[in-house]
């Protein structure tokens, strides 16, 4: 029988792994180097107008033509731009939360009804027009969620910092 001996220090793979396992026990930043990226993402399908799939708000759900007539913003869900600009991250634990503090936020994402509070009806103008409804629905638009490219981050900042690790 033919044999090969190796000898040397195991040292440095021990570290490696050490520093390997560090990222398992507190993945905080990992999380948080993606995170910002992730931000990105949102912002971008909020710009292109798609869903966390790569669907076009526009093919399910298109500005009603009379809003769209009096419309000064760029796009859909880009009147002021607030939107955009509010995105934040966080991460706690071993999770990363992405959204908007903005209180019309939420309908935005998952659609909904509005309907009058403190007086008999909505008014609102459209076109020109004035209207008064009991209630008015707000279609889905998702822009939050976790799509190809949000894997592809995720995926990049780990395998980056894995390679930190083994390099030491």
């Amino acid at each position: 029988m033919a044999s090969i001996v190796i000898t040397g220090s195991f040292k440095p793979m021990r570290e490696a792994l050490t520093r390997i396992a560090a990222i398992g026990r507190d993945p905080q930043p990992v999380l948080a180097a993606a995170a910002v990226a992730l931000e990105d993402n949102v912002r971008n399908r909020i710009e292109t107008g798609t869903d966390p799939k790569g669907v076009k708000w526009s093919d399910y759900a298109p500005l009603n033509p009379l809003y769209a007539q009096d419309k000064t913003g760029p796009g859909i869900l880009r009147e002021s731009g607030e939107l955009q600009r509010t995105i934040e991250s966080s991460v706690s634990g071993r999770t990363i939360i992405i959204g908007s503090p903005l209180l019309y936020s939420t309908i935005h994402q998952f659609g909904g009804v509005i309907r009058a509070k403190n007086a008999s009806a909505l008014f609102f103008v459209m076109g020109g027009h004035g209207f008064k409804r009991k209630s008015v629905t707000i279609p889905a638009r998702p822009y939050l969620g976790f799509s190809t490219q949000d894997r592809e981050v995720l995926v990049t900042h780990l395998s980056e910092f894995f390679r930190k690790a083994v390099a030491g």
